[in-house]
């Protein structure tokens, strides 16, 4: 994999100790590239600023420095940034001292037991022999890993593409932001989304036209070993739901739980959302009792005959809408939800629903799927028959 190794300790750059001449081995080879750090500040600037890298080789006591000379130096780790950043990468601790067994568990817990390596610096250290036995670690996790290589790739084509469009849009008009704010303000939308989803749409639209992404993304990959039926349903529900941030406004698709049997899909388009003189918001309803039983039923036919199991989520039945794998629970992947066209739209006053908002929402593009099948159904319109000799004389 391609990729820059960022070297977070404190003496990465003092001349004569271990580490540095470590920095140079690597600085030198000519198959790696690395980026120095010498504190827990620029690490956690660092680690925000560069989407993905190759490997973090990471010290884990740093010398915190003193705001004031006369108090003496204090030490701190990356314990907190570990545990709030997101790394999709190689974690290498690579420490004088061994961590805890307990520390070690919980980073583990955090990154998985195959993506964070812990290693004791040797008391009798060879840079030769620590440069070969780290870079054979690197090369060991890479070669189990390779799935990895069309993320990061992924990765560095939208960085690419965000700082490419940056550029254009700046050059049409700096004021950019401004102008789009002021516009959505005007129609009465949330200016801050409007910003957001009109950039993502044109990010969307270079991605769609990276030739290295395409290329790599059309080569035939070797799936990794164990995908079940159970890790199938996770991944589609991360794709079909998110989970909401604590101060995430309120979005078309949130779900929201009325009692332990009612929940509701918010359907209100955004530009209603957040039209301050509204009083009501629009949903959809999904009893969880209904939503067992259809299921049952559909488990039933599904031991009898499972080659229905593709009609039973392809939503062919004009009065209703089925959802897979819905967060009626946390960690609840294999429940179904019903939604009855005929009986689940709702208003309720936006000032009394806030504090029954769950923490996920339906995701683009299955909300305004949802949402168009909704509107179908209300705009369907019956015609009288044609009789059977004109469908014979149309065929003949």
């Amino acid at each position: 994999m391609n990729g820059v190794i960022l070297y977070a300790d404190d003496d990465v750059l003092n001349d004569g100790t271990y580490e540095n001449k470590l920095f140079q081995k690597f600085n030198r080879s000519l198959d790696y590239s690395i980026l120095p750090i010498t504190n827990i500040s620029d690490l956690e600037k660092t680690i925000s600023s560069i989407s993905t890298f190759r490997a973090l080789l990471l010290d884990w006591t740093f010398k915190k420095p003193s705001e004031d000379e006369e108090m003496p130096e204090m030490n701190e780790n990356p314990l907190d940034i570990l545990r709030s950043k997101k790394i999709y990468s190689l974690v290498y601790i690579y420490s004088r001292e061994e961590l805890a067994n307990e520390l070690q568990e919980e980073l583990k817990g955090i990154f998985g037991t195959e993506k964070i390596y812990f290693e004791k610096k040797a008391s009798d250290f060879d840079e030769e022999q620590e440069f070969v036995k780290i870079c054979s670690e690197i090369a060991s996790f890479e070669d189990k890993n390779k799935h990895m290589e069309i993320p990061f790739i992924w990765s560095q084509s939208i960085n690419q593409s965000v700082q490419m469009i940056f550029s254009e849009l700046e050059q049409a008009d700096p004021n950019w932001i401004s102008e789009i704010k002021d516009t959505a303000k005007e129609d009465k939308s949330d200016p801050v989304s409007e910003v957001i989803n009109i950039f993502h749409n044109v990010l969307n639209e270079s991605l769609i036209q990276d030739t290295v992404l395409r290329e790599i993304l059309e080569k035939d990959q070797n799936p990794v070993n164990g995908s079940t039926e159970e890790s199938a349903a996770r991944l589609y529900y991360r794709i079909f739901y998110s989970k909401l941030n604590e101060n995430a406004p309120i979005m078309t698709g949130d779900i929201f739980k009325f009692d332990d049997n009612e929940y509701g899909l918010l359907i209100t388009p955004e530009c209603d959302i957040t039209d301050t003189e509204k009083e009501f918001y629009e949903f959809l309803i999904i009893m969880k009792d209904k939503s067992k039983e259809y299921q049952d039923e559909k488990k039933k036919k599904f031991i009898k005959d499972q080659k229905s199991v593709k009609s039973i989520f392809n939503n062919g039945i004009i009065s209703r809408h089925i959802l897979p794998s819905f967060p009626f629970d946390i960690q609840q992947y294999d429940a179904v939800a019903l939604i009855n066209f005929i009986s689940a739209f709702v208003s309720k006053n936006k000032n009394e629903i806030k504090e029954y908002r769950t923490e996920f929402k339906l995701n683009s593009p299955y909300i305004h799927q949802l949402r168009q099948r909704y509107i179908a159904f209300l705009g369907r319109y019956g015609v009288p028959a044609i009789p059977d000799s004109l469908r014979t004389y149309n065929l003949k």
